[in-house]
């Protein structure tokens, strides 16, 4: 009786393991407990060219949301990405793949990602699509979105991308919302042609896939630290598929 007990105590132990459940505080990011798994979805890329996430199953991939106008946090977190990818060396391409997936694609047309892209010499896909396809994924990845047109001084220029918010009535601005005539510094002026009239804000971090292609780690953006994702995009690698 006692062996049979012991036996039943062995296997309640070993189970867990045997059942593919994913271990707390195995990264240094946050675990991702239970790990998620991405539903396939298909995009548009930077090339106008469509994108099936299916295609890096067996691969580690990196994931990250942002939109193209952003002025502060998303050009960061794209060159945290850069630096990832050259300290990947040659897994990177081979054992992990990086994606960028807009959160507005009411601008980021294929066009607009591929200068984007092109302009901070980046080498990975950026994704966008139709907004009902894109919900979706969002709401999987657990981002957290919304739009809003507020215009405090009424200068065309949405109060997220508006640097100056007391622009004198009827002035001339440039795309910081700043009056041509009495509010520049140091005399550059570079007057918008297009009106800002909308500002995007989104709340996420990057999200490292296993290779079955489930949610395991997440970073935060402001708490991003390269050489520690790497550990964990090694312990992901040496998992087996």
């Amino acid at each position: 009786m006692s062996k049979l007990m012991g036996l039943i105590l062995t296997m309640i132990i070993i189970l867990p393991g045997c059942m593919g459940e994913p271990d707390e505080d195995l990264f240094y990011g946050e675990d991702i407990v239970p790990a998620v798994p991405v539903s396939d979805f298909i995009l548009t890329d930077h090339n106008g060219e469509y994108f099936s996430i299916s295609d890096y199953e067996g691969k580690v991939v990196v994931v990250t949301f942002l939109f193209t106008r952003c002025p502060d946090i998303c050009p960061i977190v794209s060159s945290n990405l850069d630096y990832l990818s050259t300290m990947l060396g040659d897994d990177y391409g081979t054992e992990v793949e990086i994606l960028t997936i807009t959160v507005d694609p009411w601008t980021d047309n294929s066009s607009v990602l591929s200068q984007y892209r092109e302009q901070r010499g980046l080498h990975w896909p950026h994704l966008t699509g139709d907004v009902e396809d894109l919900e979706g994924i969002w709401s999987e990845f657990d981002v957290g979105l919304k739009t809003y047109d507020t215009d405090s001084d009424g200068d065309g220029v949405s109060d997220g991308f508006d640097s100056c918010l007391e622009t004198p009535e009827g002035e001339e601005v440039d795309e910081n919302g700043c009056g041509v005539e009495t509010q520049q510094q140091d005399g550059d002026v570079t007057v918008k042609h297009h009106p800002l009239d909308y500002w995007v804000d989104h709340t996420t971090g990057t999200i490292i896939l296993d290779k079955q292609l489930r949610q395991r780690v997440w970073w935060g953006d402001t708490d991003w630290n390269v050489e520690l994702a790497i550990e964990d995009i090694k312990i992901l690698i040496s998992e087996e598929s």
